[in-house]
């Protein structure tokens, strides 16, 4: 697989997630939050989907993917600053040729936008009681 297409594919992952937060943190519309969010969360998953194909029968074995650290309840800004921690270093792992380093960084970036999603969902069901 195309080391290209992996990074082009976190480059864009930063960029939405970054958005995300400056939406956020400016209180900005819930929308566009959500719709950077949904559009980084994409990204993300291209980009671990990219990393599986390269690495094949390792991905698949990787201990790491047991932990539970990601599946705790998160917040909207700590959860997005960790992702924007992760996909960093994945990025710069990737480019150092630690391939396996980096997946598993994009992988628990990916899980995080996913609890950051249902927190979102949660918040949005609970407003319209």
């Amino acid at each position: 697989m195309s080391r290209d297409k992996i990074e082009a594919a976190l480059s864009a992952a930063l960029k939405h997630t970054e958005d995300s937060l400056k939406t956020l943190l400016n209180n900005g519309d819930e929308k566009a939050m959500s719709d950077s969010l949904w559009a980084g969360s994409a990204e993300t998953e291209y980009a671990v989907f990219l990393l599986s194909l390269t690495l094949r029968d390792r991905a698949e074995t990787a201990l790491w993917k047991r932990s539970s650290s990601w599946k705790q309840i998160v917040e909207f800004k700590p959860a997005l600053t960790s992702t924007l921690e992760l996909l960093k270093s994945a990025k710069a792992n990737l480019k150092a040729g630690n391939l396996e380093k980096s997946y598993e960084e994009t992988w628990t970036a990916r899980n995080l936008l996913l609890k950051v999603q249902e927190l979102l969902e949660r918040t949005r069901k609970e407003a319209k009681k």
